[in-house]
């Protein structure tokens, strides 16, 4: 074997090895950008069901709520009837105070003491 064998067999060892170490690099790059993409998708997925999630409680609570509200305005509802029926049931007995009151002051200023 010759020098310049030797040095043919360097050359192609080097160009093998320069071919070897682009290929590693590009598979290199592949899998990173492969790894990016995958880890973009899983945090978009990730969003996408935490916002799934947060409108579902969101919209359990608003049910909650308006069913709440709903009892309270029944409830309010039921009171202000039985405050507007006992003020029904006092209102004779009132106008009958009220029209004792005016007969009295109206018979004392009118002198007349019945």
């Amino acid at each position: 074997m010759g020098k310049a064998d030797a040095l043919s067999q360097i050359k192609e060892a080097e160009a093998k090895a320069k071919k070897t170490l682009e290929e590693a690099e590009e598979r290199q790059k592949a899998i990173i950008s492969s790894a990016r993409r995958e880890a973009v998708d899983k945090l978009q997925a990730a969003e996408r069901d935490l916002r799934a999630k947060r409108e579902a409680a969101l919209d359990r609570e608003r049910k909650a709520l308006a069913a709440n509200r709903d009892e309270l305005l029944r409830k309010g509802n039921e009171e202000a009837a039985a405050i507007e029926a006992k003020a029904a049931e006092r209102v004779p007995k009132a106008k009958n105070t009220i029209k004792q009151y005016f007969e009295r002051a109206f018979d004392a200023a009118a002198g007349t003491n019945e």
